[in-house]
C-alpha cells in the first residue's frame, strides 16, 4: 500500500488508487499519516476529526470509522490489523517506501549530510528527488482541516520552502543559476516580501550575465518591500545588489571581456592590517606554513571558479602554538589578502568568554560600518557582517575557540577570503575545509627555539645541557618560550643545575612561570573544558604513566570496552591524548609528559 500526503491525500495499492470516501475518514487517515509510526492518541483524533465543537457521539463514531478505513484497507489488499488500537490510540504501520512524507525526509537529511561532506552535486541531486514527492500543498483537498491538523500542514510547508532553498544555493554554488530561475521568477511572484527569495533571484541572473535583469528584480523587490512593510531591505538583498553592480563596474570597466587588471601577489595590501605584533620566527612549522601557503594559494587564484570563503581548522594541545602560527602566517601570506588581515579572539582574559556577537561588533568596526547600522539580533548582526565581507578577499584569524556553534556566525559566505580558526579542540562539528594539527616541536627543533631566543653560541657551547632542557620542557613551544625568557639572565655556570633542577618533577610545572605566563595555568583552562567524567579518565590515565591502547584503557579506566573508548576519544578530540602512529601495532596514544604532571597534581 502507498500513502501521499504531499498533496492530495491518496492511497493506492499495486499503483492502481484505492478509494477513501467521506471527509471523517479521510482526516482520521490524515492526522494518522501526519504522525507515522507513533500513536495518534484517541483525544487528539477527536479534535482532528470535529475540530470546532465535538458531538458527544465522538468517540463512537470515531470507531465507526476507524472500522471503515479498516474496510479500504482490507479491500486495497492490505491487512486490516495495520490500523492497531493500544489502548491510549490509534497507531497506524508505515514504512518509509511506503509513505511518501518519510521519503521526503529521508532524502532531505541525506541531502545535507553530503552538503556537510562538501558534495554539492550529490546533495543537490538528493534534494532534487525530494522535491520530486512534492505535488502539490499537503492536503490539499481537505477542508476545515482545523487548528492541529494545519500547524502540521504549515510546518511541512515550511520544511519544503527551506528545502528549496538550500537547493537554490547548491545550484547557484555549483554555477548552475539557470536551472533555478525560472522557478524563483515563480516563487517571488508568489511570496514578494520573501527577501532571501528575491536575493537569490538577484544573485541568480548575476551570476548568469544578466545583470540589468539582476537591477531591476532588486528594484521591483525594494518597492515592494518599501511599500508594504515601510523599510528597506535587509543584509541579504543588499549583498545581492551589490554583487550586481559590482558585476555591472567590471562590465563597464573592461568592454572588450578581458577581467580588470588584479595588482598580483607581489603586490602591498591595501586593506585594513589589524593583528597583533608579529610573534618571533617560528622554528619547526616549514611543512605546515606550506601547506597553508598552498591553501591561500587556491583561495586567492583570482581565475578559480569557486567564489566561497574557506575555513581552516588550526588545532593542538594547549601551550603547542595555535596562535603565533596563525598570526605569523597572516603577517606571510597579507600579499594574497589585499582587502585586510583581521584577528579577534574569544579570550576574556580569565572572565568567560567574549559573546560572538560582540566579536562580529569588533569586525564590523574594523570594516568601517557605522556603528548606527548594528543591530542588537546576533543573526541580523551576522548576516551584516556577512555582507560586509561578501565579494573581499581577506584573512581573518578566529582565536580560542570552544565550540562550534560559538564561530559558526563569525564565518562569511560569498567572497575570496580565508579564515583561521584557532582551537585547542578539534571541532569535528564544525564544517571546514582543512584541518591543521600541531604538534610539539622534536628535539632539534625545540633546541633551535631555545637558541632564538637564549643565544645560538650558548647552545653551541653546551648543547647537551640544553637538550636536557628542552627533553624537560616535553618540546611544548610554550614552555620552551618560558625557560628561553629565564635563561637570558642565567649565567652559563649556572645552566646545569637549572636543568638539573628542571628535570625533577616535583618542580617541574613551578618553574615553567614568566611573568603572567604559565604552562599550568594554560593547561588548567583545558583540563576546566572537560566533563567531569574526562576528567577521572585523564587523572586515571596519567597515574598509568605507558602508552595507551583501546585494550589498556578498559583495564586502566575499569569500565566497559565502549564506554572506555569514547572516554579516550574525547581526550582525543580535546587534543589531551595524542595518537602515535604505531604502523601493525594498532591504535596507541601518547599522553603529553607536563599534561601528564599536571594531571597527577589535580584533585
Amino acid at each position: 500500500m502507498q500513502f501521499s500526503v504531499l498533496g492530495p491525500l491518496t492511497l493506492s495499492a499495486d499503483d492502481h488508487a484505492v478509494p477513501l470516501t467521506g471527509t471523517k475518514p479521510r482526516l482520521l487517515l490524515a492526522v494518522l499519516l501526519l504522525s507515522p509510526g507513533r500513536t495518534v492518541s484517541t483525544a487528539r483524533l477527536v479534535d482532528g476529526l470535529w475540530p470546532d465543537a465535538p458531538p458527544a457521539s465522538a468517540v463512537r463514531n470515531l470507531r465507526t470509522y476507524v472500522h471503515r478505513l479498516r474496510q479500504v484497507l482490507d479491500r486495497g489488499g492490505d491487512s486490516a490489523d495495520r490500523l492497531v488500537y493500544d489502548g491510549t490510540g490509534y497507531h497506524l504501520r508505515v514504512d518509509e517506501h511506503e509513505l511518501d512524507l518519510l521519503r521526503f525526509r529521508r532524502l532531505a537529511d541525506d541531502a545535507r549530510r553530503a552538503a556537510r561532506e562538501d558534495r554539492p552535486d550529490a546533495a543537490a541531486d538528493l534534494f532534487d528527488r525530494a522535491a520530486e514527492l512534492w505535488r502539490g500543498h499537503p492536503l490539499e483537498d481537505l477542508p476545515d482541516l482545523g487548528t492541529e491538523l494545519d500547524a502540521a500542514v504549515t510546518a511541512l510547508r515550511e520544511q519544503h520552502r527551506e528545502m528549496t532553498t538550500e537547493l537554490t544555493d547548491l545550484r547557484l554554488r555549483l554555477g548552475q543559476p539557470a536551472r533555478v530561475i525560472p522557478a524563483l521568477r515563480r516563487m517571488v511572484t508568489e511570496e514578494p516580501l520573501d527577501e532571501r527569495r528575491q536575493a537569490q533571484l538577484v544573485t541568480a541572473l548575476t551570476l548568469e550575465g544578466r545583470v540589468a535583469e539582476a537591477l531591476a528584480a532588486y528594484q521591483q523587490a525594494r518597492h515592494g518591500i518599501v511599500d508594504e512593510l515601510g523599510v528597506d531591505p535587509g543584509p541579504a538583498l543588499q549583498g545581492a545588489l551589490q554583487a550586481a553592480l559590482d558585476a555591472d563596474s567590471a562590465e563597464a570597466r573592461a568592454p572588450s571581456g578581458r577581467p580588470a587588471a588584479d595588482p598580483g601577489p607581489g603586490a602591498p595590501p591595501t586593506g585594513r592590517q589589524a593583528l597583533p605584533m608579529k610573534p618571533p620566527a617560528l622554528v619547526g612549522r616549514d611543512t605546515t606554513a606550506g601547506q597553508l601557503r598552498a591553501i591561500a594559494e587556491g583561495i586567492a587564484d583570482s581565475t578559480g571558479a569557486d567564489e566561497h570563503a574557506a575555513v581552516v581548522l588550526v588545532s593542538g594541545a594547549p601551550g603547542v602554538g595555535k596562535s603565533s602560527f596563525s598570526v605569523s602566517s597572516g603577517y606571510e601570506l597579507a600579499d594574497l589578502f589585499p582587502d585586510g588581515q583581521l584577528f579577534v579572539s574569544f579570550d576574556s582574559g580569565g572572565e568567560p568568554p567574549r559573546g560572538s556577537g560582540e566579536l562580529i561588533r569588533e569586525l564590523l568596526v574594523e570594516l568601517g560600518v557605522p556603528l548606527t547600522d548594528m543591530s542588537d539580533d546576533l543573526r541580523e548582526r551576522a548576516a551584516v557582517l556577512r555582507c560586509a565581507l561578501a565579494g573581499r578577499r581577506l584573512l581573518l584569524i578566529i582565536d580560542d575557540v570552544e565550540y562550534a556553534q560559538q564561530v559558526r556566525p563569525l564565518l562569511p559566505g560569498a567572497g575570496r577570503s580565508l579564515v583561521l580558526v584557532n582551537s585547542r579542540q578539534r571541532l569535528l562539528d564544525l564544517d571546514v575545509g582543512w584541518r591543521l594539527t600541531l604538534g610539539a616541536l622534536d628535539r632539534d627543533e625545540a633546541v633551535e627555539l631555545l637558541a632564538t631566543i637564549a643565544g645560538e653560541a650558548r647552545v653551541r657551547e653546551q648543547p647537551e645541557v640544553f637538550g636536557r632542557i628542552a627533553d624537560a620542557c616535553d618540546q611544548l613551544p610554550l614552555a620552551l618560550r618560558i625557560v628561553g625568557s629565564r635563561l637570558v639572565t642565567q649565567p652559563d655556570g649556572a645552566l646545569p643545575g637549572f636543568a638539573e633542577h628542571l628535570e625533577n618533577e616535583e618542580y617541574r610545572l613551578a618553574e615553567l612561570v614568566v611573568g603572567d605566563i604559565s604552562v599550568r595555568d594554560t593547561l588548567s583552562v583545558s583540563y576546566r573544558g572537560l566533563d567531569v567524567d574526562a576528567r577521572r579518565a585523564l587523572r586515571e590515565l596519567a597515574a598509568a604513566d605507558s602508552l595507551i591502547t583501546p585494550s589498556s584503557a578498559v583495564e586502566i579506566l575499569r569500565l566497559p570496552r565502549q564506554q572506555a573508548n569514547r572516554l579516550v576519544e574525547h581526550l582525543v578530540q580535546h587534543n589531551m591524548l595524542v595518537p602515535v602512529d604505531s604502523g601493525r601495532l594498532g591504535q596507541r596514544f601518547h599522553l603529553p609528559e607536563l599534561l601528564r604532571i599536571f594531571a597527577n597534581e589535580c584533585p
